[in-house]
């Protein structure tokens, strides 16, 4: 089961849990009346994870800040 997001004609925006073949849910479970499966971004909880995940940036700018603290080379 999956959890999708709709919006009934009266009622507004809702979510119900439905199967992938069963995701166009054709009419609202209160009213009864037309529904539209609405496509949204997935929501992602980590759970029991703490602590600073690292990132393409987060490398970036350590190699930048390791670079601003060596001393300049003389040009000749």
């Amino acid at each position: 089961m999956i959890l999708y997001r709709y919006n009934c004609t009266e009622h507004g925006e809702f979510e119900a849990f439905n199967t992938i073949e069963n995701r166009a849910l054709k009419a609202c479970p209160n009213c009864a009346k037309d529904t539209q499966y609405m496509v949204s971004s997935p929501r992602i909880k980590l759970e029991g994870i703490t602590g600073h995940f690292p990132t393409a940036y987060d490398r970036f700018t350590r190699i930048h800040e390791k670079e601003a603290l060596r001393e300049p080379k003389e040009e000749y």
